[in-house]
């Protein structure tokens, strides 16, 4: 099997690092060495910083990811039972991470209370935003449309009045 397998993993999640981007991987030379050659032909080289954070959780303690998964746990489930009040909208339970894909499909072609047309998830985010100040990611950024991406990466007084003003704008479309 150690000729055919590739292992890799991230900072991000682990260790609460979104957006530094480092990641690692472990595997045949072979293909270590073709995936080092695409790597650096395509994004630049991580800053020292993130270097040096990464070394500190890798090497640190690891106590706090017990509570941490905990905690987004109670977060993710706190936001589907939310989120499930509104008539039409699936949510996917995600087993990591610390965002929800919600299929927004049944949204479509309705009307905003502004009079227009929700014609996409671009659309229905822009909405949600202009109407009660919540930012959602169009999950055609990720080639996931019709679906909005919520992150449940805040406080969880945060997360769930945001999740109920998603409901109730989502409740104001005719």
């Amino acid at each position: 099997m150690k000729d055919r397998t590739l292992t890799i993993n991230g900072m991000s999640k682990a260790y609460s690092m979104t957006g530094w981007r480092l990641g690692f991987a472990a595997g045949p030379e072979h293909l270590i060495k073709a995936m080092t050659t695409i790597q650096s032909q395509s994004t630049s080289n991580p800053c020292s910083i993130t270097q040096a954070a990464s070394v500190a959780g890798l090497m640190g303690s690891h106590k706090f990811m017990k509570k941490a998964r905990e905690n987004f746990r109670k977060r993710r489930d706190g936001a589907l039972e939310i989120l499930a009040k509104a008539e039409g909208l699936e949510t996917m339970t995600p087993d990591g991470a610390f965002y929800l894909y919600t299929c927004v499909e049944k949204y479509m072609g309705l009307t905003n209370p502004m009079g227009t047309c929700i014609t996409s998830d671009k659309d229905l985010a822009a909405y949600i935003l202009e109407a009660v100040g919540v930012a959602v990611v169009p999950g055609e950024a990720f080639g996931l449309t019709p679906h909005l991406r919520l992150s449940y990466a805040l406080d969880d007084a945060q997360l769930f009045e945001a999740c109920n003003r998603i409901v109730n704008a989502l409740g104001m479309l005719k």
